[in-house]
């Protein structure tokens, strides 16, 4: 069922002003129906504040991750040695002042005078070590005078200061898997990763994790790096500005993409205006129907003049001109710099200049591409393998939407439907969870993430056995009473490796495709990463162990949920953090007036893996204004 204009997502700026003209619209892909628009939702702002979204990965059912712990621990078992710095190993105060500052990189280097005794020696240059895995001491003699010379082991030459400090608290060889939990505050997953890495020395790709966590929110998540230590990585946390890292663990294997369960998301919906006898009654029915599980707009990009779907189409269409052209078209929403570049390639047609023109990003590797091969399949392949595929994916993620509208709007749905015959559907959660695998996977990364990294190096990829995946049972009558509930229902994502349903369902992919002049064996593609197999994707998802609370505030900067560094600090919570706020004294007298309240819903669920947040929360407030 499609619902009025008026019901539709709105999207705002910072600002405040609208920014629509260039930015994708929920009609741009698809996203079209709700499952009862005769349940009256209510207003209310999202994502105002990044500390109003705070998402915890699952790793199983009863497993959320949290950051609970930011101590590094033992090599040999792995337990924690918070409380186990031996008295032979504490530095005097005025030697671990300025050892902190040379960690801090606010000075270069310092000299200490050395004893005599070599044994005294050895144990200071041990004490440093493990205080500082990040620093390297040296004992010099000048003039007859013995030093202690101490510098970050990164400003040493060459790579040995490196690799005399890792020596000692490499992972042990049999589990050589270091695995953490992520912590970050306003930051994509890749650029969190990427500050890590920088500070480590290694590349960003050497992490591995189950999936991208949201920008715009405080996430929590695990992640893997093979032979660093997590003494090196605790050694990080006070540099560290919106990231920690902690709940170390050594194990044998790394974290995959889709290993997990889902996500426990902590939600503050802000300025409502509702009694809240409909607030109430619109979260136990939206806890009873669930959503439709659409792709949300994350996974499309930004800009409706230059869609991601649509580069997707040309790519499986072998258009690789016209992709191209799509790609470095100038938009509102690009940067000033990249824009101005792209209307002067525009104009020019000279991609040598304006790719040593252009700001590191993914159109400059374009450029650069089209220099040395023209518009050709070539440049195209000078892109990151992810995001080449993400635009392919893009594609099939809006054929999946379409699909989907029409499957609700013209074949009908009640909180107590069945399957329909000719429905293909999943009998159990083990089988679900086995096919989804795949295709779930790749809903994990959005697409500013995907601009930012870079295909994973061969040698780093998991070495883990390929997932063949279930096929799902077809409903070959509606009657009777084993008929599969609409919960059960999938639909698949257009491949050549899927079935498809058996009823008018079935049909609408051809006819989605006829429309973009393609056939589903064109989903075959002669290239590698352009071929979609295709997978399968649940109609409908209900949120899990639902929580929920109305509070009143009064400063828009109130925080409203609490998050694991809080928690981990145990400092006191805000005054403002209750329903009953109060104006200090202070501001009293200097005759500040009481600020009017305001309400929010703060709202706590559970959504399996690549189930869209923003999706759950549009189909209960029906009328959402996203800030961004």
């Amino acid at each position: 069922m499609s619902p009025p204009s008026s019901k539709r997502q709105r999207v705002e700026s910072e600002d405040n002003v609208s920014r629509e003209g260039d930015q994708l619209s929920e009609n741009d892909v698809g996203i079209l129906s709700y499952v009862s628009i005769e349940q009256r939702g209510f207003s209310g702002s999202l994502k105002g504040r990044w500390e109003d979204f705070v998402v915890h990965e699952l790793e199983s059912p009863n497993h959320i991750c949290k950051l609970t712990s930011i101590v590094p621990i033992d090599r040999e078992n792995g337990i924690s040695n918070a409380h186990e710095t031996p008295e032979d190993m504490i530095l005097p105060i005025e030697i671990d002042e300025v050892l902190k500052e040379i960690e801090r990189e606010t000075m270069f280097e310092a000299s200490f005078p050395a004893s005599n005794d070599k044994s005294e020696r050895e144990r200071f240059h041990k004490a440093i070590r493990h205080n500082y895995p990040s620093l390297i001491s040296r004992t010099v003699d000048v003039d007859n005078n013995r030093f202690v010379i101490v510098t970050k082991a990164s400003s040493a030459k060459g790579q040995k200061g490196w690799e005399r400090v890792s020596k000692v608290y490499d992972p042990p060889k049999e589990t050589p898997y270091c695995h953490f939990t992520l912590y970050k505050e306003g930051k994509d997953t890749m650029n969190a990763l990427h500050i890590i890495g920088r500070m480590l020395k290694i590349n960003s790709n050497t992490f591995s994790y189950a999936g991208t966590k949201d920008k715009r929110a405080i996430t929590t998540q695990r992640v893997s790096v093979k032979n660093i230590s997590s003494k090196r990585l605790a050694s990080l946390n006070p540099r560290l500005n919106g990231i920690k890292v902690g709940n170390f663990k050594y194990l044998p294997y790394s974290i995959a993409l889709g290993d997990l369960y889902g996500n426990r998301f902590s939600v503050a919906i802000r300025d409502v205006v509702a009694d809240d006898s409909i607030i109430h009654r619109a979260i136990a029915e939206w806890q009873k129907q669930g959503f439709i599980n659409y792709f949300g707009l994350q996974r499309f990009g930004h800009s409706a003049q230059a869609q991601t779907f649509a580069i997707g189409k040309y790519l499986i269409k072998s258009d690789w001109e016209k992709a191209i052209d799509l790609i470095l078209k100038p938009t509102p929403l690009d940067l000033p710099a990249v824009r101005q570049v792209k209307e002067k390639y525009l104009e020019t047609q000279d991609a040598k200049a304006c790719g040593d023109n252009m700001p590191q990003c993914l159109e400059k590797t374009l450029l650069l591409g089209i220099a040395r091969h023209g518009k050709t399949l070539a440049a195209i392949q000078t892109l990151p393998r992810n995001m080449r595929q993400l635009y392919t994916h893009s594609y099939q993620s809006l054929v999946w939407n379409r699909i989907t509208s029409r499957r609700i709007s013209e074949l009908g749905f009640k909180s107590d439907s069945k399957a329909i015959s000719g429905d293909l559907f999943f009998p159990s959660q083990g089988s679900t969870q086995k096919a989804l695998r795949s295709v779930d996977s790749a809903s994990e990364l959005f697409y500013e993430d995907a601009v930012k990294e870079s295909s994973k190096p061969e040698e780093f990829r998991p070495k883990k056995p390929t997932v063949i995946p279930a096929v799902p049972s077809l409903v070959s009558s509606a009657s009777g009473d084993d008929v599969p509930s609409i919960y059960q229902v999938v639909l698949p994502l257009p491949g050549y490796d899927v079935i498809y349903p058996q009823n008018e369902a079935g049909k609408w992919y051809s006819e989605i495709l006829e429309e973009d002049s393609l056939k589903l064996e064109d989903l075959r593609h002669k290239v590698k990463d352009f071929a979609l197999p295709g997978s399968y994707r649940h109609l409908m998802v209900k949120p899990e162990d639902v929580h929920y609370t109305i509070k009143e505030y009064t400063d828009p900067l109130t925080p409203l949920i609490e998050n694991d560094l809080k928690s981990l600090s145990s400092s006191p919570p805000s005054p403002n953090h209750s329903a009953s706020v109060q104006l200090s004294a202070e501001s009293v007298d200097h005759g500040e007036k009481e600020q009017a309240k305001k309400r929010a819903v703060v709202l706590e669920f559970t959504l399996p893996k690549a189930a869209y947040a923003t999706m759950a929360i549009r189909e209960l407030m029906k009328d959402v204004t996203v800030k961004q």
